[in-house]
Parts: structure tokens; sequence; C-alpha cells
């Protein structure tokens, strides 16, 4: 039986009293405004004929919509055509109306139908006792269902005993108690289950988790999921668990409607929709079984081919052992990196279709919302990642390799999608994004070390008084006597510039090591520093206003402290 809401008639009745109440008090207010307020003028006829062509739509909607007759929770009959120039919906009002009046005369006399005419159709007159209650003709019946009119007088006759029926049961007290006591112990025994259920979801949880971190080792991908798939599975009981409650809980509302005549037919309809749900739920997973396995089969697929296609291009990767590859370990590894993510995202352009729900209005409103989300919040991380490939596709750097950016220099450690790095003679680990890779100048003292070794430079700065063949010789001096600098390719001073002041000189030099270059140009001011001053030559280094009488250098027996001369 199909359940439709109580009837409004009540509510319409304190409806029509309250407006009944407001216009007589609020009627002298009214004429008195009438009689001081100037006549109003008529409407333009273009509006009189809008207003009485909406009116006119509103009234054939009206009467074109079917209306249903209820009492008690309970459908009695539908009402689709107009008789006797009343709608389908003022057709039920006035059913309502009279079964009101007749409420108690229902409950000691059956309804009775007695044959009638109505504007040419033939139909039903239906009565209790001698007081009318309502029509129903022909053209009420569902065609397309297949109605008859005397099947559908047989059905109405046996809905109104029915309600009389529970009308009358639910006045028995006895009936109420029975009723009330059995909801009571459904509760208690809801309550008990839902405990149970709590303890049980406790301990089975507990215990598989237990089972599952017994295991040695567990390991997917050199990873140990052990700890994931316990969280998992504790998830899984939980929302199993929860799924149980949810369960009980329906049928206790279903048991408890069940128990009084009024709610009775709710609880029918519950049961009804919960099967329904049920059946649907079950025919969906059915139904989707076919494109999971689509799905499982894709993914396989993509795995495979990721990893043909990783093995083909590490092997065309540079390694100690094949110096004339293709492409350098780096630059194979980002493009393995760029081939998976390009295989991935074409499997699941593929995936797409065959997910459960793909095409409904939830799904496919949150892919444009992660699609939005992805557009609006990755353009730094498209930046990040576009720089780091022309990094690595350049050949610009390579990882191991000693390099300068900016002001930090040290030896690259890792070439990520979004970031680079780098160790610092310090011990330091510095990050360095991407584009501040490819926006800065950088130096690569690693590239040539085995050509001609890694360059070294410093400069100093001395006065035209002194000869700039012994300048040359005193900086050759102090490279020669450096550890570590090379004799191949040799040394070299240039004369970078002749200033106002002094000459800027640069010495030029090689090392074999790039991560020593720090300590290496350290050792190198000294010696630069001792062979000066022991030749008396002044390094105008910071610049002087005025040049001074004597030079000013260190004496020897002023390098260390207590007066002791350095050995050299």
């Amino acid at each position: 039986m199909k359940v439709v809401p109580r009837s409004p008639s009540l509510l319409i009745r304190i409806l029509v009293g309250s407006l009944a109440a407001g216009t007589f008090l609020t009627g002298s207010h009214i004429a008195s405004a009438q009689e001081a307020a100037p006549p109003a003028e008529p409407a333009p006829p273009a509006m009189e004929s809008q207003v009485a062509k909406s009116e006119d739509e509103t009234a054939a909607v009206s009467q074109r919509t079917p209306a249903t007759l209820a009492r008690w929770n309970r459908e009695i009959v539908v009402f689709r055509s107009t008789t006797t120039t009343l709608s389908p919906t003022e057709r039920v009002q006035e059913a309502e109306k009279n079964l009101d009046h007749v409420a108690d005369a229902l409950l000691k006399q059956p309804v009775q139908a007695e044959t009638v005419e109505i504007e040419g159709e033939e139909g039903y007159r239906f009565t209790v006792g001698d007081d009318y209650l309502f029509s129903l003709v022909s053209s009420d019946l569902d065609e397309l269902a297949g109605q008859d009119l005397d099947t559908t007088r047989d059905e109405v006759i046996a809905r109104m005993a029915e309600v009389t029926e529970a009308r009358l049961e639910q006045r028995s007290a006895a009936a109420m108690i029975r009723g009330a006591t059995r909801t009571l112990i459904a509760t208690l025994i809801l309550i008990a289950a839902i405990l149970l259920i709590r303890l049980l979801n406790r301990r089975v949880g507990r215990g598989i988790v237990f089972l599952v971190k017994r295991r040695k080792r567990w390991r997917i991908a050199n990873i140990d999921v052990r700890s994931h798939v316990a969280t998992l599975v504790e998830h899984l009981v939980q929302i199993i668990a929860f799924l149980i409650g949810v369960n009980l809980f329906c049928v206790w509302i279903a048991y408890v409607f069940d128990q009084f005549p009024l709610t009775a037919p709710l609880g029918q309809a519950f049961r009804e929709q919960l099967s329904h749900f049920g059946a649907d739920l079950f025919t969906g997973i059915a139904a989707s079984i076919p494109g999971l396995i689509t799905v499982a089969i894709i993914i396989l697929l993509t795995r495979w081919l990721t990893r043909l296609v990783n093995r083909i291009i590490q092997g065309l990767g540079k390694s100690e052992d094949d110096a004339h590859a293709p492409m350098s370990a780096d630059t194979a590894k980002a493009t393995r990196r760029i081939a998976t993510v390009v295989i991935w995202l074409f499997s699941l352009v593929l995936i797409y279709p065959y997910l459960p729900g793909s095409g409904s209005k939830a799904f496919q409103g949150v892919s444009v919302l992660l699609g939005l989300m992805v557009s609006l919040g990755s353009t730094g991380l498209v930046n990040q990642v576009m720089s780091g490939f022309v990094m690595l596709y350049s050949g610009s750097v390579r990882t191991g390799e000693y390099a300068k950016v900016g002001g930090i220099e040290g030896t690259i450690t890792e070439m990520g999608m979004l970031a680079v790095k780098l160790l610092t003679p310090q011990r330091e680990y510095i990050t360095i994004p991407n584009a501040v890779m490819i926006s800065n100048p950088m130096t690569n003292y690693s590239r040539l070390k085995e050509e001609t070794g890694v360059t070294l430079s410093t400069q100093v700065t001395i006065g035209y008084d002194t000869p700039w063949r012994q300048v040359h010789e005193l900086l050759l001096t102090a490279a020669k006597d450096t550890e570590e600098i090379l004799e191949e390719p040799p040394p070299r001073v240039l004369q970078r510039a002749l200033s106002d002041w002094y000459v800027e000189y640069t010495l030029v030099c090689y090392l074999a090591n790039p991560e020593h270059r720090p300590a290496v140009l350290s050792h190198l001011h000294g010696k630069v520093q001792d062979g000066f001053n022991e030749a008396g030559v002044q390094i105008m280094s910071p610049h002087y206003r005025d040049q001074p009488e004597e030079a000013l250098v260190i004496p020897k027996d002023r390098w260390l402290p207590g007066g002791s001369s350095a050995s050299t």
C-alpha cells in the first residue's frame, strides 16, 4: 500500500480561521483607508490580459494534476479528472471535509457504493448511511495500469474498512499497552546489540592488528606495509560494525512503526524502501563487477608497461662501464619519471569510464572541482618541474658535481622534480628550488676537471710603485708552494685592470678535487700574504686616502704570537 502524508485539512482550517480573524480585526482600518485614498487607476489592458492568462494557466495545471485522498497514512483513492467544476485537489478537500464530518459514523457503519452517472460518465457514489463522502468516475482510473472501475470500487471500500479498523484498534488500551511493551523490549535488545557490536569491534580489530604485526616481514616495493595494513584492517572492521549497527537501527524503526495502527503503513513503506535500497545496492555492485575487472586489467597492463619502459630507459643511461651512453644517469632517471607519469595519466583516462558512478553528477562535480584545484594550485609547481626539465636535459649540472649557484657552492647530492639538494664544504645540506637554479648564474667546477682540472682564482691589488714582474713572481711562487695545486696546466697571472691607485692582478691555477676548493683557496691566500710580506710589497686592500711614508707590511718576526718567525 502506498503511503502519503497526513491530510492537511486541519492545517487549512487553522490558516483559514487565522485569515478570517485578521480580516475582521483590520476591516475597519482597510475601509477607512479606502475612503480616504483616491480611487485607484484601472490596470492597463495588456497587464490585465497577462494576469488573466497566468490565472488560466495555473487553473489548467491544477485541473490536470492528480490528487490523492488519504486517511491515517493510508491511501484511499486518486482523483484524476475534474467533475462538477471541481479540480482533483478541490475534490480531495471536499472529501476530507465530509470524512471529518462523519468520522464517528464510520466506526459504526460500513461504507457503501451506489452506481451513478456524472456528466455522462459512469461512476460510483460512496456514502455512510445517508451522508455523502465522495464520488469516483471512470476518468479517474489509470488506464496505463489497467484499472477497472468495479475493482477500484472494491479496493476503496476495503481501504476505508482498514482505516476504520485501525482507528478502533488505536482506541484500544490493550493494543496500545501491547505496542508500547514490544517497543520497550525491542529498544532494550537494540541497546544490548549495539554494546555487543562495540565490544566485538574492539576485540576483533585488536586481534587482527596483532596478527598482522606479528609477521616478521611484509614488504611491497621495499616498504614495510605492516603498520599500514593493520590500520586499514582496523578501519574496515569499524566500518563493518557501523553498517551492522545502522542495519539493526533501521530494523528497529520498522518494527516500532508496526506496533501501532497509525504508523503501521509507515513501517511497511520503510521496509519496502530498505529492501529496494538493498536490491539496488547489490544490483549496482553486480553490474560494476565487469567494469572493476576491466580496471584491474588496465592497471596490471600499465604496471607491466611502466616496468618495461623503465628498463629500456635505464639501459640508455650512462654507467661506469659505458661512458658513451645516449644520456646521463640523471637524465635517464628524470626520463623514467616522466614516462611513468605519462603512462599512468593515460591509464587513468582509460579507467575513468569503467569506475562505478563515473557518469553521476556528483562524480563529475568532484572531478571538475579537483581539476580546478589542480589548475589553480599548480602554477608554481609546474614552474619548478619545467625548470627541472630544462636543467636536466640541458646537462648544465649533474649529481655528484661541484657547482656554485649565486653565492652558494657545494656538491650536488640529488636532483629532484622540484628542487636540487646541495652539500656545502661546511657539511650543510641546502635545498635550492629548480627555478632558482635556472634564474641564477651557475658555475660547474667539475665539468672540466678531467681535462684541465678545477679552476681556482684569487685577486690582489698592488700599487704602481711595485714592478709588475715582481708581483707576477710572488703570486706564482705562492701557487707553487700551495698543496694540491696542479703544475699542469701551469698557474698564470692576469692584470685585470689599471685602476687609479693600483693594479688588479688575478692568479689563475688549477686543482684536481673540486670539493677541496675552499680549503686550497684559504691555504693559497695565506701563502700570498706571506710572500708579499717577505718581499716588503704592500697589498692595496683596503684602499687608502694617502700613500703612507712606510710600506704597510708585517715583518716576518711578527707573523706568529711571541715574535717567533713562521716556517715556510
